[in-house]
């Protein structure tokens, strides 16, 4: 079996992409894709995670029944942005995920004999950690980030480690700013499901105005769009017109989170994504 694991990270598509594919449960019934439901998924892949597997290929796997509950698939799709460490322990040592690489090396041995496959959203540091703080237990902005060099805070390390632990898995990543304009392509990598689906505006629906939105319904309605390329163009000018700024881009009002460390992280997150997208051992989705 295929077992498709949505790493997450924290604060990028915050479970839409699961919820997208539930939505389309018969037509990924149709392709043989399970789609375990969160609420009894995570609680037992943590105890098997704390258990520590001890799992042998070809010997039977429980951990799998458990999850299929009864359903056939080829293909199994598991989400969740707590894969890689709680939202206390993200920014827990020198770089972001310092236990990347261990996580994933334990969430493959869960499943001995399968096809696992890794799939990760980036954010840029800049929007990351304030999102991050505002969901932790945390209360003090200034404790949150005290002692950490935030312009060493690099998307790379963590999937350097990824891809040292688990060379074998195939791992697919993308930036979370441009998901607006890949959300059909990384549903269809995530689901191996191709072809329209429900939902398939559902992020531009969280973005865009109501206006906004029903025009561009009507549009693709009308023309639809011949390929990837030209429903990005298309998207692309309505966001320019029609995004609502307040969703896109969210003022920042943690104290020392000025317009000039904004830049600076922005464009060391730009930099950083370049080194990403030259690694040879991953798939980068982009516009």
């Amino acid at each position: 079996m295929d077992i498709a694991i949505h790493l997450g990270a924290h604060c990028t598509d915050e479970d839409l992409i699961l919820r997208t594919l539930a939505d389309n449960a018969p037509l990924m019934a149709r392709n043989g894709v399970a789609l375990p439901a969160p609420n009894k998924a995570r609680p037992a892949l943590r105890k098997a995670l704390q258990a520590g597997g001890n799992l042998v290929p070809g010997m039977g796997n429980p951990l799998v029944g458990e999850l299929l509950d009864g359903h056939d698939g080829s293909r199994m799709v598991l989400s969740y942005e707590g894969f890689l460490g709680t939202y206390a322990t993200v920014l827990s040592g020198p770089s972001m995920y310092p236990a990347a690489g261990q996580r994933c090396t334990m969430l493959r041995d869960l499943f001995p004999g399968h096809a696992v496959s890794f799939f990760l959203a980036l954010r840029n540091p800049a929007t990351l950690i304030p999102a991050l703080f505002e969901a932790s237990s945390v209360t003090d902005f200034g404790a949150f980030v005290n002692g950490h060099d935030l312009s060493a805070i690099t998307w790379s390390e963590p999937i350097a480690a990824i891809r040292a632990a688990c060379p074998e898995v195939p791992l697919t990543v993308w930036c979370n700013e441009d998901l607006p304009m890949i959300w059909t392509d990384v549903l269809e990598a995530i689901s191996g499901v191709e072809g329209p689906k429900i939902g398939d505006l559902a992020i531009l629906e969280q973005i865009m105005t109501d206006p906004g939105i029903a025009r561009l319904k009507t549009y693709l309605a009308d023309n639809p769009p011949a390929n990837s390329a030209t429903r990005r163009k298309v998207i692309t000018a309505f966001l320019g017109k029609y995004a609502d700024d307040s969703k896109v881009a969210p003022e920042i009002a943690q104290p020392g989170w000025t317009d000039e460390m904004i830049a600076g992280l922005s464009n060391l997150y730009e930099q950083d994504v370049a080194r990403v997208k030259a690694m040879g051992d991953i798939t980068f989705i982009a516009p």
